[in-house]
């Protein structure tokens, strides 16, 4: 098994078809899978075999993609860095994951660290500099015998995918061939991927939702990856309209974004799935996005332990608010602190068992103990199930608000707020206080032309839910601190002081 065989399988049923489109270059499968051999070759030819880790510290382009397969092509493992992380962090992945090798970019590499400051890194290359990858795209056509891929057992790790870091310190997630396979195919199956289509990608390629949900799902379906650096509101709008983009991919920030911006609304009309991932999305969002597009925003639960995809919200019977049932042959279910089942309507930890689970955390055996535990992948989230099977996110359990020794959870309120005319965007933390332990705070963004003080909010809010539950007070910001996938860091707005 070796996961860079889908791109085999492309370029044997679909040579000439477009795998890669990236501004105003395109990568059949034939010449995608070429590069992917011409990468191969050159790392075993500087010395990198199977099992070597090789860190991939790049932001979206092409050659990401080509180093992503090349190295898993030669059974070694892929070291996921993003691209937004700065000297101190990335010298904390590259010597926590002892990486033998760097690949970078010039515009990255002044935050390179100093070689005495990693010790088991044997060279860094530079994309732009290197005399293989700097000539990759130009050389993309060129006839070469294919590189045979290295065989590597079902459970043999080929990307090491660092969590976000939003609790603590990252922690490098092992993830199998058969781990991202099984997912890439899990997507492919719930979402009805077909080589037809067309999926935008904008989002971190080093974020597994990037990664392996879009990159590896659609490459495996043979259909067709529109990436972008990041996201640019005129370039994607743009880009989906003359690429004609089928399958959206994005989060609840960038829905919003899009909703309050009618001008766009013409541009999207190719696109027939939707797809929302990284936090929850409000469900007046999902409401407004059907009332004026007609399509759902499918939703899924995933982490990067789990190689992105657990459950997913339904193609046919959709449930605002869900984020549907367990998805294929993975399993979930919901326990008390004790480890007892907890039946439906009840809340507790979210556990997840199956095929898509990690390995572990590299050379992090405590780390790995504590949160795989009977078998079974503790998540750290609570939810609850309904009668009907679907699973429902109620929060983070460190995220959980104990406000005069009562338990409320941020999501609740933030639903709440979502409803109200002015509020663009909004997230919910407890801050501390001298009388309640904790209160509920709430950080939001206005509509542009809209208003709203803070009085009228803590009223409306009043008006929905049970009055404890309400913020004690309304920041209001112009923007959040967020990770580099666009996800709220709700650490960030807890140092703010009442």
């Amino acid at each position: 098994m070796n996961l860079s065989n889908m791109l085999r399988q492309g370029a044997r049923y679909f040579p000439e078809k477009n795998s890669l489109i990236f501004g105003k270059g395109t990568f059949t499968y034939k010449e995608l899978d070429n590069c992917v051999d011409m990468v191969a070759s050159y790392l075993k030819e500087i010395g990198i075999k199977k099992t070597d880790r090789v860190a991939l510290y790049a932001g979206n382009r092409p050659e990401w993609i080509m180093a992503c397969y090349g190295i898993i092509r030669l059974g070694a493992v892929v070291v996921c860095v993003s691209a937004a992380y700065k000297s101190s962090e990335l010298e904390h992945l590259v010597n926590d994951s002892v990486s033998s090798l760097l690949i970078t970019t010039e515009a990255l590499f002044s935050n390179v660290p100093d070689s005495k400051k990693l010790p088991r890194l044997k060279d860094t290359l530079v994309i732009e500099k290197d005399r293989v990858f700097s000539s990759l795209c130009e050389r993309k056509g060129e006839e070469r015998e294919p590189v045979p891929a290295e065989k590597c057992e079902a459970d043999e790790v080929c990307v090491v995918s660092y969590t976000g870091g939003t609790t603590g310190v990252p922690k490098g997630a092992m993830l199998s061939h058969k781990n991202l396979l099984f997912t890439a195919q899990n997507v492919c199956y719930h979402e009805r991927t077909i080589p037809e289509d067309v999926g935008l990608c904008f989002m971190p390629l080093n974020h597994v939702f990037a990664g392996n949900h879009i990159m590896n799902s659609l490459l495996y379906s043979c259909a067709s990856l529109v990436l972008h650096p990041g996201f640019d509101m005129e370039e994607v709008v743009t880009s989906i309209s003359e690429n004609k983009v089928t399958r959206l991919y994005a989060v609840p920030t960038i829905y919003i974004r899009l909703l309050n911006n009618p001008e766009c609304h013409k541009d999207l009309r190719s696109v027939g799935y939707s797809f929302s991932a990284a936090t929850s999305m409000p469900s007046e969002v999902v409401r407004r996005w059907y009332d004026t597009f007609g399509l759902r925003i499918h939703e899924a639960y995933g982490m990067t332990e789990s190689s992105s995809l657990t459950t997913f919200n339904h193609l046919y019977r959709h449930k605002i608010g869900s984020v549907g049932t367990p998805a294929g042959v993975v399993e979930v279910k919901i326990t008390d602190p004790e480890g007892n089942d907890l039946p439906p309507g009840e809340e507790g930890e979210i556990l997840i068992r199956g095929p898509n689970v990690m390995r572990g955390y590299f050379n992090q055996p405590e780390e790995t103990e504590a949160v795989m535990k009977g078998g079974w992948l503790h998540s750290g989230d609570v939810g609850r199930f309904d009668e009907k099977g679907y699973l429902y996110i109620v929060d983070r359990i460190k995220d959980m608000i104990i406000s005069g020794g009562l338990n409320i959870y941020p999501t609740e309120v933030e639903e709440v707020l979502y409803t109200h005319d002015a509020v663009e965007e909004c997230s919910v933390a407890g801050l501390p206080h001298e009388e309640y332990g904790e209160a509920v705070t709430a950080f939001v963004r206005l509509k542009s032309g809209k208003s709203a003080s803070e009085e009228a909010l803590i009223r409306f809010c009043k008006g929905k839910i049970a009055s404890y539950k309400a913020p004690k007070r309304i920041i209001f910001l112009d923007d959040f601190p967020r990770t580099p996938q666009g996800k709220i860091l709700k650490r960030e707005l807890k140092k703010y002081s009442l």
